[in-house]
């Protein structure tokens, strides 16, 4: 018989590590004894109004579920995307413009210069952080939020560079719907904007600059106002 009470008085230590125990006069504790030398383990543990409550666990933290975004199915898809990112009415139609006003094949010579230079890493360096953070141009910049102002920086810059693009957008569209029409209205001097100096047929050489002797001209214009002289194309673009 103290055989066994001493086994339970084991068990009963043991379990003191574990649950906790409850003294004769009802307090909640871990004591290592009670008052008349021996323990009791508290039974009731858990349940009921006047029950001692175990050591509080902590709740395991929020975990933000991670959302996968898409992937390109091939690379050509991607390698597209960047083509029509950055091709646009600036290549096809300013881009001729630019190059013939300021000097035709010599403006070729930096303009390469500075798309070899900066153009084309500053390219990729924008394709890999987007990559690699896989988010838009405002919260890509999370990776150093000194140069989140950066984000939205471009997107004010994309704003108002769309204003003169749907401005160029509108000329082509009218330009689609003029072009319907039996007479072009570019071809002639007929039209409530041109000026009085608009002539549709007119040819420089033409026009002699010099002084002629025993000589009988006929005409009626002159060197000089041919040289103010526009066409009726000019003037319906302008």
């Amino acid at each position: 018989m103290e055989k066994s009470a001493s086994s339970c008085s084991l068990v009963l230590l043991e379990e003191t590590k574990k649950t906790p125990l409850l003294h004769p006069n009802g307090a909640c504790g871990y004591p290592p004894a009670a008052s008349n030398g021996s323990l009791v383990p508290l039974t009731g543990a858990g349940s009921g109004a006047g029950a001692c409550a175990g050591p509080e666990k902590k709740a395991p933290p929020a975990v933000v579920p991670y959302q996968e975004r898409e992937t390109w199915t091939r690379q050509m898809d991607f390698m597209m995307s960047c083509v029509g990112f950055a091709v646009g009415l600036g290549n096809v139609w300013r881009f001729p413009y630019l190059c013939y006003k300021n000097g035709g094949g010599v403006f070729l010579i930096p303009y390469m210069l500075i798309v070899f230079v900066g153009g084309i890493p500053v390219f990729f360096l924008e394709i890999a952080l987007g990559q690699f953070m896989k988010a838009g141009s405002i919260n890509v910049w999370n990776i150093a939020p000194l140069f989140k102002g950066l984000g939205y920086a471009s997107m004010v810059i994309v704003f108002f560079s769309n204003t003169y693009y749907i401005m160029v957008l509108a000329w082509a569209f009218y330009y689609l719907i003029k072009s319907f029409n039996s007479t072009l209205p570019w071809s002639t001097c007929d039209n409530e904007w041109n000026t009085p100096n608009c002539i549709e047929i007119f040819r420089h050489q033409d026009c002699i600059n010099g002084s002629l002797a025993n000589d009988t001209i006929n005409g009626n214009m002159t060197c000089a106002e041919l040289a103010n002289a526009r066409s009726p194309i000019i003037e319906f673009w302008e």
